[in-house]
């Protein structure tokens, strides 16, 4: 499937967001890039174009506003996890390679008609979507790119396709594992950091961290139950994302500082789900599921 010639590619990304407007900048120098945006953005986007902001540069993104899946040989999904279901409308006819890259666990139950090869992207890279078309990137991060669907020969060259300037990229055959470590560590990191109004670095106070402990172990227990074991320490990783993070605020506050629908469903919603059907104590998650719903109607 990907074109080991070196030719461009034509590849769509689903979604305009901070992490969309990422993946295409990664994208634009070596392959024909669209973004597919929503209809009542589609003319001020045309118009605007895609921009990405680094210090104080900044720069415009090669890449073509569209509102449909068309002519491409890849498809990106950034789009947030309570949408990935609505993706499917516009892939009923796409037959070639889709990458999903988001956060929380639908995309473990994500099927489309055609029997696509399916790639997840789990990274851990920082960006802003500061307005319409732009996204403001905040610094690079470990990203871990693997098969998860109907993958016959799980190939580590689809991390060829992104730029290393933007995303530290490796792969793996096991990402189902990846995308469960990142659940589990988002679900103590930003619904602690939300409820309290934090930026990352100030969870390291003893009051929060302690609380972070606790939530994250309980997360751990329920992917535990669902039989994901974690190579490495799940706490030790929250503490270094924290660290590396420490000035930015979580996608989650960042939604919610908006007005936006937040991502507790897909996150703490389902890991509270599964932990109550494996008999699994999921106190803690239920608690700031119905914490982060007091702040605004998710």
């Amino acid at each position: 499937m990907l074109d080991v010639h070196g030719n461009k590619m034509k590849i769509t990304v689903i979604g305009a967001g901070a992490i969309g407007i990422v993946l295409a900048a990664s994208l634009d120098t070596k392959n024909e890039v669209s973004v597919l945006v929503k209809p009542e953005n589609y003319n001020k986007l045309v118009k605007k174009g895609f921009w990405i902001i680094e210090g104080d540069e900044k720069r415009e993104i090669k890449a073509k506003a569209v509102t449909k899946v068309i002519d491409s040989e890849i498809v990106i999904i950034a789009v947030k996890g309570y949408d990935l279901q609505n993706t499917k409308e516009l892939l009923d006819r796409f037959t070639g390679m889709v990458i999903i890259c988001q956060n929380g666990l639908k995309m473990l139950d994500f099927s489309l008609p055609n029997n696509n090869e399916i790639y997840s992207i789990v990274t851990s890279i920082g960006a802003i979507s500061s307005e319409l078309g732009v996204s403001e990137f905040k610094g690079t991060g470990k990203t871990i790119v693997g098969g998860l669907f109907n993958v016959k020969k799980d190939s580590n060259k689809i991390s060829d396709l992104f730029s290393s300037h933007y995303f530290d990229i490796y792969h793996s055959k096991d990402i189902k594992k990846h995308i469960w470590l990142k659940a589990a560590i988002n679900s103590a990191i930003n619904p602690i950091a939300t409820y309290h109004n934090l930026k990352n670095g100030e969870l390291k106070g003893e009051e929060y961290w302690i609380q972070v402990k606790r939530l994250l172990a309980e997360s751990v227990s329920i992917a535990n139950s669902n039989g994901i074991n974690f190579n490495n320490n799940p706490l030790d990783l929250a503490e270094e994302i924290i660290e590396k993070t420490a000035d930015n605020y979580c996608s989650m506050l960042q939604d919610i500082k908006k007005g936006r629908k937040t991502e507790i469903n897909e996150i703490n919603g389902i890991l509270y789900q599964i932990g109550k059907k494996q008999n699994i104590n999921a106190r803690l998650n239920l608690e700031y599921l119905k914490k982060i719903k007091t702040l605004i109607d998710t």
